[in-house]
């Protein structure tokens, strides 16, 4: 069994869980006990960013210096500190903040309750469990996406649908990503594997590739063009205190807009294709007769701004409907060849470079010893590089074979398991002090292999976070089977997290012990292992 590709699926399946469990709470309004700090009110404890781990508890199980989750007044999430509790009710504090969450110049919270809190974090010490800083790139990916997904409107929000646009391009994402984690483990270099991900095991011809490219790129932007668009009937105009309709664009890119009017053909419009830049603001005049009735559709996208102007209109004279649908089918086609033009463009660019390198010996040997002091410094940094490889390679050299020990051994976790429920923050604890037992007793046993105490250490880690995330399971109610997915990803979480922790700490525990073993018993020299 090779270690390397155990961790390796139990974090794809950790990536999986997250991913269902987060779409299906996202839709079932319930929320998740991993949240992005996106505020620096935390600071230093937490940074804008940092993923934090939080289970849910009772009010009695928390105490003052805990990071609670509860729910504000405003309906979002606040991870704060507590900082004393009255009457069974919590007062909560930023540890940046110089005033509590339940005084201040903002309006106060009530102080937090049994009703709306929702857990505390997984604390090591006085410090919550995190993963630092990996949330940032979601933090302004979001903001982006926000920008983007604002199409111009006069004032209208969109509907939730309205991100719907950006599905096609988070679907292939995530496909992509699965398909990495599942094919790189296959013996070839990163560069090879990229190479036929990217381009497949032959050459792929520019037909093929602007057919794949086309066929992404036109549910996408056909999507953008259908929810990115505002109404608004003769009624609600009338009742405005302007005389036209005013139309922004908050969205990052410059958008070209397409105005028509239904259900009245009395309607004028003095605009009815318009561009709009980033920020700009302007009227679309209106005029109608008496007979207060029809509405008024605005789409908009930033990628009609690659068709020409009476392109849009021809359509547009035909039915401006079939406008829209047909300018983003344009649009999709540039799109494709742009994106084909890229991707030969970056290939000719690469090939020309390896060939470059390939022939550059040849074109410099007549003028070596111009070049003599220069070769001689990067031969000698590539021969550095090579060797840290070569004994990076040797410390990461995980053999097949497994003792039988390495199974059995490990299942000593069990009698720390009672340290679990004297407080949320020996976890990390329990895990180092039965990572020490353990190796101890592996090693004395016969274990010489990294392998094996890793694999003693997987055990050890699903052992302790089966059990401590199986507190969350004595909240199931309405929502068993959303809480059980929850149990489960934030047990596989877990299991990465600590089987770090105890594999560096076995490994260097173990080390010395057989350094000073090998000080003792010369013979220890001759054991074949890999520590």
């Amino acid at each position: 069994m090779n270690m390397k590709k155990v961790i390796g699926n139990i974090a794809f399946i950790a990536v999986f869980l997250i991913i269902i469990t987060r779409f299906i709470t996202i839709f079932n309004g319930v929320p998740y006990p991993m949240n992005i700090i996106s505020s620096s009110s935390m600071k230093p404890s937490l940074h804008e960013g940092d993923i934090v781990i939080w289970m849910p508890c009772k009010i009695d199980d928390v105490k003052e210096g805990d990071i609670v989750v509860y729910k504000s007044v405003y309906g979002n999430l606040i991870i704060h500190r507590v900082i004393d509790i009255k009457d069974g009710k919590l007062i909560t504090k930023g540890d940046a903040n110089n005033y509590t969450d339940q005084a201040g110049p903002h309006i106060p919270e009530p102080m937090v309750s049994e009703r709306n809190l929702y857990g505390k974090a997984i604390m090591i010490g006085s410090q919550p469990l995190k993963i630092p800083f990996v949330g940032y790139f979601w933090i302004y990916l979001q903001k982006a996406i926000d920008k983007m997904a604002t199409p111009i409107n006069w004032g209208k929000p969109q509907p939730a649908i309205h991100y719907l646009i950006f599905f096609p391009f988070i679907f292939f994402l995530t496909i992509l990503m699965a398909y990495l984690i599942i094919w790189l483990p296959n013996g070839k270099s990163l560069k090879e594997k990229l190479h036929e991900l990217i381009f497949g095991p032959e050459k792929i011809t520019a037909k093929k590739m602007m057919g794949y490219i086309f066929s992404f790129f036109i549910p996408f932007l056909l999507l953008t063009s259908f929810f990115a668009y505002d109404s608004i009937t003769l009624e609600e105009h009338k009742n405005r205190v302007v005389a036209g309709i005013p139309v922004y664009n908050p969205s990052l890119l410059p958008v070209r807009g397409i105005v028509f009017a239904e259900g009245n053909k009395n309607i004028t419009l003095d605009s009815n294709i318009f561009a709009i830049k980033s920020g700009e603001r302007k009227e679309i005049g209106v005029g109608y007769a008496k007979e207060i009735r029809g509405k008024v559709f605005v789409y908009s996208s930033p990628y009609w701004m690659l068709l020409p102007e009476k392109v849009i209109e021809y359509f547009y004279n035909i039915n401006p409907r079939m406008c829209v649908l047909f300018s983003s089918l344009l649009s999709s086609l540039i799109m494709s060849f742009i994106t084909l033009l890229l991707l030969i463009f970056s290939s000719i660019i690469i090939e020309k470079f390896h060939l470059t390198a390939a022939y550059m010996p040849a074109v410099t040997m007549r003028h070596y010893p111009r070049f003599l002091f220069l070769h001689r410094g990067f031969a000698a940094i590539k021969n550095k590089i090579n060797k840290a490889g070569e004994k990076i390679r040797n410390m990461l050299l995980w053999v097949d074979t497994i003792n039988k020990k390495a199974i059995f051994i490990p299942l000593i976790t069990i009698i720390f398991i009672p340290l679990l429920f004297d407080g949320i923050g020996n976890l990390f604890l329990t895990a180092f002090v039965s990572s020490m037992v353990i190796s101890i007793l592996l090693y004395h046993l016969g274990c010489r292999f990294k392998n094996e105490f890793a694999f003693a250490s997987l055990i050890s880690s699903s052992i302790l976070s089966l059990v401590f995330a199986a507190r969350m399971m004595l909240f199931l109610g309405d929502g068993a089977f959303i809480l059980f997915m929850q149990y489960l990803s934030i047990s596989f979480i877990l299991i990465i997290i600590l089987f770090t922790v105890n594999f560096m700490s076995m490994m260097a525990f173990v080390a010395v012990l057989h350094r000073v073993r090998e000080k003792i018993d010369p013979a220890a020299l001759l054991e074949v292992c890999d520590i």
